[in-house]
């Protein structure tokens, strides 16, 4: 599942007339980095929720599909949201199509470029005997776009956690992560975040690309979008 319903506030004038997920970067739009990354693992379905401006959102998926006809592309499914549910609530919203099996989450405003496989990668590490989430972590310091002091520390065992007493943490979330809908199901919310999973830390572990074939980007501002053509493009 993509996550393409938000509304990009901190992007300024690039969002008055144009959801964040569709504000070019290197020649394509964020959301169609986030669908070529998608289809380099064998994903039966796509499911894209949308919101601000969702009609453009619609006609990009369209546009990408037809640009990619010549391969065999997985089922990709929009889902209006006429009302911002959050990250949480997306994902319950979605559960008739989703299922009840572990599912890849992504946002859509980070662009992922690796010289292995991310989703084989987190596949690999997956164990649903301990965990109900897990999250693709990065380094800070070498994310493009990133501003904070860190989301986690990670534990030897390949558990997240955060000391209240810490100023920063080593490791931040990189927008990737393997969810169970059977946890989300059991929220009575309507409207939530899955940050209030991952901050609690239960059931919650992390992994990191190994090697230096993988670079992170960011998009939450105006100058965002500059750096990372320029990383891009010097990478």
């Amino acid at each position: 599942m993509i996550f393409a319903a938000g509304k990009g506030t901190r992007m300024g004038s690039l969002t008055r007339e144009l959801p964040k997920s569709l504000i070019p970067i290197a020649g394509s739009p964020i959301l169609h980095h986030s669908l070529k990354h998608a289809i380099t693992y064998p994903f039966k379905k796509i499911i894209i929720n949308s919101h601000y401006l969702y009609s453009q959102i619609h006609e990009s998926i369209e546009a990408f599909k037809a640009k990619h006809q010549h391969i065999e592309l997985p089922e990709i499914i929009e889902i209006h949201e006429p009302e911002l549910l959050e990250t949480g609530g997306a994902v319950k919203n979605a559960l008739g199509v989703l299922g009840d099996k572990p599912i890849f989450t992504l946002n859509s405003d980070i662009i992922i470029k690796s010289n292995s496989n991310v989703f084989e990668y987190m596949n690999q590490q997956w164990n649903p005997e301990l965990m109900d989430f897990l999250l693709l972590l990065q380094p800070f310091e070498k994310a493009v776009g990133y501003r904070g002091d860190g989301d986690f520390e990670l534990l030897s065992n390949g558990q997240v956690s955060r000391v209240t007493t810490a100023s920063h943490y080593n490791y931040m979330y990189a927008g990737l992560s393997i969810v169970k809908p059977t946890v989300i199901a059991e929220n009575l919310a309507r409207i939530f975040s899955l940050k209030d999973y991952y901050l609690a830390c239960e059931r919650v572990y992390g992994t990191c690309i190994p090697g230096e074939g993988f670079m992170w980007y960011h998009a939450t501002t105006p100058e965002d979008v500059k750096a990372i053509e320029q990383a891009i493009k010097n990478n």
